[in-house]
């Protein structure tokens, strides 16, 4: 299906792997100008000349620390003045470590809450006035399956996450009328580096093997099995287009019915 997205302005952020590259990757295959940015600057630069190769009317990579509000403007205004605007913007974050809530302590929570929280508000800060501009846009937050059921040893992703999807029903209620779109995306378990991290934190924490590891993060998940990046990617690119005109406020999950949820 041709979304209609050829020349749309896009801007991605955390994409140097994971959810991140996998939307970024999608966007480009339909012809967007995809802007990644991140702090690895060698891998991002390697993703542009992927994207390129991949379709992407353009592509441009971009140094960015989540937790520098200066950092942040200074890439939202370097797209817009490329490009004249930006259309698209998935806000993309490292996820936070696991652990129970006893073990992790307050400078742990105070970092969480900059990288993953606060760094979305600075985000969208920078990004709304621009999609004003220019008439609107879509605005796409990748949080967790955590928003909707409870992720155990998961307490900062789930509760900073939680708050993103306070601020994205927020956004769409305040922005609708200047055409911008924002909904969450809350995947469950996905084959990527962040899921391989997690499953590592579990044997550690746990003492099991991997098999028994990976069995216990997809207990709940009635698909029996983890999620492929490149799928993720697809609906991001979906929601990102013409066909989701009437979509916002929403939070979708990508999660193989583990949240089982209404």
């Amino acid at each position: 299906m041709d979304l209609g997205l050829a020349g749309k302005r896009a801007l991605v952020t955390a994409a140097s792997r994971g959810l991140g590259r996998a939307a970024a990757l999608a966007l480009a295959g339909e012809g967007v100008r995809v802007a990644v940015a991140g702090r690895r600057r060698a891998v991002l630069d390697a993703l542009a000349d992927e994207m390129r190769e991949t379709g992407a009317a353009d592509a441009m990579a971009l140094t960015m620390d989540l937790t520098r509000p200066e950092a942040i403007g200074a890439g939202v205004a370097a797209v817009g003045e490329a490009w004249g605007g930006i259309d698209v913007m998935v806000g993309n974050t490292p996820g936070p470590p696991s652990g129970r809530f006893v073990d992790i302590d307050r400078a742990a929570w105070e970092h969480a809450i900059a990288e993953t929280l606060m760094a979305m508000v600075d985000l969208s800060r920078a990004v709304v006035p621009v999609m004003r501009a220019g008439g609107g846009g879509r605005i796409l937050f990748i949080t967790t399956v955590g928003v909707k059921a409870v992720q155990p040893e998961m307490v900062l992703s789930d509760s900073l996450r939680l708050a993103i999807v306070g601020l994205a029903k927020s956004m769409a209620l305040e922005l609708a009328g200047d055409g911008i779109l924002v909904n969450c995306l809350c995947p469950g378990p996905i084959a990527t580096d962040r899921m391989d991290e997690l499953v590592a934190a579990t044997m550690a924490r746990d003492g099991l093997d991997r098999p028994a590891a990976e069995a216990r993060w997809l207990a709940d998940v009635p698909l029996g099995r983890m999620g492929r990046a490149e799928d993720f990617g697809a609906l991001v690119a979906m929601l990102a287009s013409a066909q989701a005109s009437f979509l916002t406020g929403a939070t979708i999950a990508v999660d193989g019915g583990k949240s089982r949820t209404y």
